[in-house]
């Protein structure tokens, strides 16, 4: 990240830090696994040190631009992704490939799009978005930040009910629904 998209997140960050505080972490520039594997041999790759603290570059992770953790235990909940005034179709397809990629690994996660600097999405979001569950164009913090503040409360919300689910074997639920809401 550079220029205005390194402002950008560093206001969501605090944005984001000074509302969700209670056994939440924020942080800017976070690693996650989007794959595990089993090797050759059987050992399941990355091993668990790997794990607990997934690095860019290995070869099982990827950074995001912004992160929302359940701080005890570690758990991601939300991820944003970023760009600044405009983004491109190769944007879209990157970050929805990477977005599905990480849920392969975490299939609670919620994954978000932010666009800073901007009034509006393109259609070309809708056209090719395929992983990426929410998104929100931001062109003035002082009145866009506390709408950011409730879509991603919202999504935090989802995931831990997500994680809710399937961490207990026994646990059932009646009604599934994802939904979409376009605000013009």
């Amino acid at each position: 990240m550079r220029g205005e998209e390194a402002l950008f997140a560093g206001h969501l960050e605090k944005l984001l830090n000074g509302a969700f505080k209670c056994g939440i972490k924020i942080g800017l520039g976070s690693n996650l696994l989007y794959t595990l594997e089993i090797d050759a041999t059987g050992q399941v790759r990355p091993n668990a040190e790997e794990r607990k603290d997934p690095k860019r570059g290995q070869l099982y992770a990827f950074e995001t631009d912004i992160l929302i953790e359940r701080t005890n235990p570690a758990i991601p909940l939300v991820v944003l992704e970023l760009k600044y005034a405009s983004f491109s179709t190769h944007d879209i397809i990157t970050y929805s490939s990477k977005a599905t990629r990480h849920k392969q690994v975490y299939p609670y996660l919620r994954y978000g799009f932010v666009l800073g600097g901007s009034k509006s999405l393109s259609k070309k979001f809708l056209a090719h978005n395929q992983g990426i569950d929410f998104a929100m164009s931001m062109y003035d913090l002082s009145t866009d930040g506390p709408k950011l503040l409730q879509l991603v409360g919202r999504q935090i919300r989802y995931a831990k009910t997500l994680v809710e689910v399937m961490r207990n074997d026994r646990k059932t639920f009646k009604c599934f629904a994802k939904g979409i809401d376009v605000e013009t």
